[in-house]
């Protein structure tokens, strides 16, 4: 069998879960029977750091991801996660805060997040650690607009040049139209005006974008949203949405968030964007190459083109086991998205603490971060053990005076 057939026969285990799965990034999974944690999807050692499109390679990462996604108790991501609670309280969150960021960061890929210590066992008051529902921001949920705060295309005409998502310019509204529009939300806090829309999609802003508007696109009168994602091109799977208010979980929409989320509303607000942020950076292989159409007059529909060769499942899967566990010098540059990850979710912290009050001045220090990240965090994910990598991210923060993510090893000293 094509892998391609073998992708299609796999594609509802992994595009359409139950409600119980869990998808891809997670690298720490937890056992069932109280057992250590486990690698979700290493990379295996005989594919290469330098070839995503290894056919073989590409099939067994794709189904290592399919199995995990049917494990009853999931897991977590120790960058959109542990490394996030770390960053937001070395740039002067609150405990408080930097968890509860850190949670709806973890939270916009599973629908719900409660910490789960290294034997997948719930941490004392879980329940009190446990986020919201806002399953309406899943990946794998297509008909509720939450693939696209994973999978975040540029809006680009054809003398545009192809952006760069290592590095993507979120106050780019012309283009980046998600990533600006979620940011632009997300600093606005709880009780603002600003809107938050399927597909980041406003009526036209002040400069012509379709990102900083008002309102929602349309109005009372919401226009389709067509698009297709890859499976292994030219196979795609077709998705349809209409603009508008988000869902956010259920019959709720975004509208009702800051009631619906209650105090951390702020918190959950900026996690959602952080983690958005990251998927553009982790996916901009697919998402660089992808594309939005505008409505025109004889089209009155957003049109989303991620049926691109980069978006096939094969390269998708292994570029996320790069992600942990490997050494990141051995990859193409285009493929250290974890190091770029982690390089602008601490400069959004600092952004969102010094707006938010919070900041503590030595994190504005080049050296401050460059300690915190290029000489604690990336190390640290680099180990292929997968108790070892969180034991290692855990003592980044404990060197740094943070202490440690709840469920996490306990600070050596």
């Amino acid at each position: 069998m094509s892998f391609a057939g073998v992708a299609l026969a796999l594609c509802a285990a992994v595009l359409v879960p139950p409600p119980a799965a869990r998808a891809f990034a997670e690298d720490i999974c937890y056992t069932e029977d109280g057992a250590p944690a486990h690698n979700c999807g290493p990379l295996p050692p005989v594919c290469p750091l330098d070839d995503p499109d290894a056919p073989v390679c590409g099939l067994q990462a794709f189904a290592a991801y399919g199995f995990t996604l049917r494990r009853p108790l999931g897991g977590r991501s120790l960058v959109h996660t542990d490394s996030t609670y770390i960053i937001a309280r070395s740039v002067g969150f609150s405990e408080r805060d930097a968890y509860w960021i850190a949670a709806y960061d973890e939270a916009t890929d599973l629908g719900s997040f409660a910490p789960r210590d290294v034997d997948g066992r719930l941490v004392p008051d879980a329940d009190s650690l446990t986020t919201q529902d806002i399953s309406g921001l899943v990946r794998t949920h297509f008909a509720t607009g939450g693939f696209l705060f994973h999978f975040l295309p540029t809006m680009r005409g054809p003398s545009d040049a192809q952006p760069d998502g290592l590095s993507p310019d979120a106050d780019d509204p012309a283009h980046e139209v998600m990533l600006t529009h979620l940011r632009r939300w997300a600093m606005a806090g709880p009780g603002s005006a600003a809107p938050l829309c399927t597909g980041g999609f406003t009526n036209p802003g002040a400069d012509g974008d379709y990102a900083t508007g008002a309102a929602c696109y349309g109005d009372a009168e919401p226009a389709q949203i067509h698009g297709e994602y890859a499976v292994e091109t030219p196979v795609a799977i077709p998705f349809d949405n209409e603009t508008g208010e988000q869902v956010i979980s259920g019959d709720v929409r975004s509208g009702q968030f800051d009631s619906w989320i209650g105090d951390n509303a702020w918190n959950a607000r900026t996690g959602i964007y952080l983690h958005a942020l990251g998927d553009r950076i982790s996916h901009r292989a697919c998402t660089d190459a992808g594309t939005i159409t505008p409505p025109s007059p004889d089209r009155p529909e957003f049109r989303i083109d991620l049926n691109k060769p980069t978006c096939d499942q094969g390269p998708h899967a292994i570029r996320h086991e790069y992600e942990t566990g490997v050494d990141f010098a051995g990859l193409e540059p285009g493929d250290r998205t974890t190091e770029a990850m982690l390089s602008m979710v601490y400069d959004e912290l600092v952004a969102f603490a010094q707006a938010r009050g919070t900041l503590d001045e030595r994190a504005t220090l080049p050296a401050t971060k460059t300690a915190l990240v290029s000489g604690g965090l990336v190390p640290a994910l680099q180990i292929r053990e997968p108790v070892e990598r969180m034991t290692a991210v855990t003592e980044v923060g404990c060197r740094a005076g943070v202490g440690q993510f709840p469920g996490t090893p306990t600070c050596l000293a």
